[in-house]
This record gives structure tokens, C-alpha cells and sequence, in this order.
């Protein structure tokens, strides 16, 4: 039988002495798409920066891609989040980089692919979310929902195996 995608096991997160996350426990398999709702300050970000290996919980385990994190150093965890991708609140898409540099960011950052085929792979994801042509724009040229798929396309153009989104509808 395969792992789930994630496996998370008593997820205990204090802020201080604060109770954030009490004894949480998730699956998510392979190829499902999982919606985590709830009102502001009940956790949902808490817990995505847990699954993306950002913040140590006070206790339990988390295992992505049948790997416990808690178990990982930092070039394991490194090699883990190129099979992540992730669109953040706002899209944080860095205003001093055109929309196409925006999405290849990833590919500097993680591969020795050569200029070239970044830009191929870049210009593709850009038609994957309808914004083909835009990727020689600054995000300060894009509309709200613009930016998110511009967003989309940088958290995919790596193909990973986990996709996340903090808030996908917000603003729009």
C-alpha cells in the first residue's frame, strides 16, 4: 500500500502559551485535492508553514512524500521543497523582477538549466494560466487576479509533486 502525500500525526503548535494547533491529524493522498477551511486565526496558516517545513511544532510528525520532516536536514529538506510548489497570500511576486523572471525564479534557484530553456519553461506556464505574453510585464502592470495566476504559474513551473496555496480567493 503507498503513503499518503501527507501524514500528519498529533500536530500540537503553541505561540508562547498559546494553544494554536491541538492534536491535528490529516491525510491527504496522492492526486487529491484537499480544502482546509476555518476563520481567521484558527491555524490554517500555522499549519501550511508546517507542511512547508518553515516552523518546528511543539510536538507530533509530519511526513511529506512518505519523508518525516522532523527527521530531515536542511539538504534533505532542500531537496524535498523542489518537489513543492507554492502560492502564497498576495502572490509575493517580487516587484523589481518582470512577470516571466517572477516564474523562472524557482528554476534559477533549484536546476543548471540554461537561460533559454527557462525561458521556454517560463513562457509555457505562463499559457498554462492564460498569460501568455504578459511575462515581460512588472507585477504592478497586472490586475489582482493577474498576479495570482502569474502566482500559479511560478508555483508550478518546477512540476511538483505537493502544490500549496495560502488563500487562494483572497482579493478577489
Amino acid at each position: 500500500m503507498q503513503s499518503n502525500a501527507i501524514e500528519v500525526r498529533d500536530l500540537v503548535t503553541h505561540y508562547g502559551a498559546r494553544l494554536i494547533l491541538d492534536h491535528v491529524d490529516l491525510d491527504v493522498a496522492h492526486g487529491e485535492i484537499m480544502v482546509i477551511m476555518g476563520g481567521s486565526g484558527s491555524g490554517k496558516s500555522t499549519l501550511l508553514r508546517h507542511l512547508l517545513g518553515l516552523h518546528t511544532p511543539t510536538g507530533g510528525s509530519i511526513r511529506l512524500l512518505g519523508q518525516d520532516i522532523s527527521k530531515m536536514n536542511a539538504d534533505e529538506m532542500h531537496t524535498l521543497r523542489t518537489n513543492m510548489g507554492v502560492s502564497f497570500q498576495g502572490g509575493a511576486l517580487l516587484s523589481s523582477m518582470t512577470v516571466g523572471d517572477n516564474v523562472m525564479l524557482p528554476l534559477r534557484e533549484h536546476t543548471r538549466l540554461d537561460e533559454q530553456t527557462m525561458g521556454i519553461m517560463s513562457r509555457m506556464k505562463l499559457e498554462v494560466v492564460s498569460l501568455g505574453g504578459f511575462g515581460g510585464l512588472k507585477p504592478a502592470q497586472l490586475s489582482g487576479g493577474m498576479i495570482k495566476r502569474a502566482a500559479l504559474a511560478r508555483a508550478i513551473v518546477m512540476d511538483p509533486k505537493l502544490l500549496f496555496f495560502d488563500e487562494p480567493s483572497a482579493g478577489l
